[in-house]
């Protein structure tokens, strides 16, 4: 891993952001324990687990992974959101 003081160069922006952010959490999964993702994948009929080391989000007892968060409108990576968003609550 490279010291925090050296820089790379990204090919893309990696942010995201929670236009609606009050209730919600951010998380790093640690442990062995089964957490799973509150949302389904498209075409599974399974919720899939989140792992050790996977960022999530929660909101009272509902958990996203990250990929469910953008997939559900619940996250997104247009940083002047706050410009067009809808008053959509969740």
């Amino acid at each position: 891993m490279k010291p925090l003081n050296q820089h790379r160069e990204l090919s893309q922006d990696f942010r995201m952001y929670l236009p609606h952010a009050e209730g919600w959490l951010a998380h790093v999964k640690t442990g062995w324990d089964k957490q799973y993702c509150y949302a389904k994948n498209p075409d599974e009929d399974f919720f899939h687990l989140i792992v050790n080391g996977e960022f999530y989000l929660q909101h009272g007892d509902e958990k996203y992974c990250l990929n469910c968060a953008m997939r559900q409108g619940i996250l997104t990576t247009e940083r002047l959101n706050w410009q067009t968003r809808q008053n959509r609550p969740h």
